[in-house]
């Protein structure tokens, strides 16, 4: 649940903290609002409200991707990271997992979680600013939770009207690996472009999917192969920008997915399609 090399005139400190706290969110319909919104019945099966709410989406915007009070969090994966040393012989260590999934919390629980696990970090994510983050916002927001950690950030965005809402403190990897410029890729697009194995055979829309069927565990999987890929994006923006060593940045990639087997794969049913995401 990250910086770019830039003309002079666009300079701005790429961290201010030395913490990181990589995320991702996974979500479904909020069918009950979606049903309410549409003035369908208490009883309109799931694919009907998918359907009719994905016309009503793109009447409005031109895209079937639903407005941010229509997604409802099912799983969030955080990998907290820290730098060791100093820059850029010091590297970006991948020291802990945080990760929720529908039903394991009370949404009002899960939403203080989630920010206070962000907390004094520098936040890190794909789309973040324009999804993952503005959604935790309004679920906090409708759950009557205080998150003043989060909302009293000394966070200002720079005067670049591109970099709207960019600052050193929240890095949105898809805009800050093209220089916040329109034509940024897919997560899948830019980890294959660098080199990374991309999405492992699921996508943001298979989701809906998977939960209505109760497999959460491979859900859960594929949010954290989601952030782990953001974590390595992130090391190879950090030597980009010359605050890591190439020599520096291998290690923290090996040891991430060392700490993935050791702390979530056991966790998940053996011999199982989670495990095989992982």
């Amino acid at each position: 649940s990250l910086f770019s090399v830039t003309p002079a005139c666009y300079h701005r400190p790429m961290n201010d903290l030395g913490r990181f706290a990589i995320l991702d969110l996974e979500t479904r319909c909020n069918l009950p609002l979606a049903r309410e919104v549409l003035r369908l019945s208490a009883s309109a099966e799931p694919a009907e409200v998918l359907e009719k709410l994905a016309e009503r989406s793109k009447a409005e915007k031109g895209s079937g991707f639903p407005k941010l009070p229509f997604h409802e969090p099912v799983a969030a994966a955080i990998l907290l990271a820290e730098r060791r040393g100093e820059a850029p012989r010091g590297p970006v260590v991948a020291t802990e997992w945080r990760c929720w999934r529908a039903g394991e919390l009370p949404m009002e629980e899960f939403v203080e979680r989630f920010f206070a696990d962000l907390a004094g970090r520098t936040y890190v994510g794909f789309n973040s600013r324009g999804f993952d983050l503005p959604l935790m916002e309004l679920w906090a927001s409708r759950s009557r939770v205080g998150v003043p950690e989060h909302f009293d950030r000394a966070d200002a965005p720079d005067d670049d009207p591109r970099r709207k809402g960019a600052s050193a403190l929240h890095l949105d990897l898809q805009k800050e690996l093209v220089n916040w410029s329109w034509g940024s890729g897919s997560l899948d697009e830019l980890c294959k472009f660098h080199g990374l194995p991309g999405k492992p055979g699921v996508h943001g829309e298979d989701v809906e999917g998977l939960v209505a069927r109760g497999r959460l565990d491979e859900v859960h999987a594929y949010n954290a192969t989601d952030v782990l890929q953001t974590f390595l994006l992130l090391l190879h923006s950090q030597v980009r920008a010359g605050r890591l060593t190439r020599a520096a940045a291998a290690e923290p990639a090996r040891s991430a997915l060392a700490l993935t087997e050791e702390t979530l794969v056991p966790k998940l049913p053996p011999d199982s399609r989670a495990r095989q995401l992982l």
